[in-house]
């Protein structure tokens, strides 16, 4: 825990990541191309699915999913928030606050982001809104047909049970697995 309070403080001493806290109300962060990006903790948009499509994939293939992820194939995708933690080999590793990751499910290598038939996202929310999860939201999006529905929101005891083991890495297993072994 030492570590990561002295990372934040390290990336608002040297001009990084906005720090922000969680009050209640809505989040708001600045985005790398100058725009901005404003959520709800918690609570996820059906637009995030067409968003993820054109994120960073950060691996060069789909790759089976492990842990609760086992059984299905799998691409990762970062937003322009989480991509440059992604590359960085800084540790302990530190997501700041808007980074999304996504995992498509797709059913082969071949298989178009559009036609994913699920995707898992975590958000890191505002600081204080799940210190369990490490300020870490959950949302899984299913597809039936056309319509996508969100079966899981917010916090998740569930999801935070397997990512809480990559503490070192801010929760993200990609970053555990990727950097830990080579790519199955």
């Amino acid at each position: 825990m030492r570590l990561v309070l002295v990372a934040l403080l390290c990336l608002v001493a040297c001009g990084g990541a906005p720090m922000s806290t969680f009050d209640g109300g809505p989040a708001t962060v600045s985005m790398p191309d100058g725009g901005s990006l404003t959520w709800t903790p918690g609570q996820y948009s059906l637009d995030l699915i067409t968003e993820a499509q054109t994120w960073r994939q950060v691996l060069p293939a789909t790759y089976p999913g492990t842990g609760g992820h086992s059984g299905q194939r799998v691409r990762v995708l970062f937003n322009a928030l989480a991509a440059p933690t992604y590359d960085s080999m800084t540790e302990p590793v530190q997501f700041q606050v808007g980074s999304v990751i996504a995992k498509a499910v797709v059913a082969a290598e071949a298989t178009p982001l559009d036609q994913a038939t699920r995707y898992y996202f975590m958000r890191k929310e505002p600081a204080g809104w799940d210190t369990a999860s490490n300020d870490w939201s959950w949302g899984v999006a299913n597809r039936s047909g056309t319509t996508w529905t969100y079966s899981t929101m917010g916090r998740s005891s569930l999801c935070t049970g397997c990512h809480q083991a990559d503490a070192r890495w801010d929760f993200a297993r990609t970053v555990q697995v990727f950097r830990t072994q080579t790519p199955p």
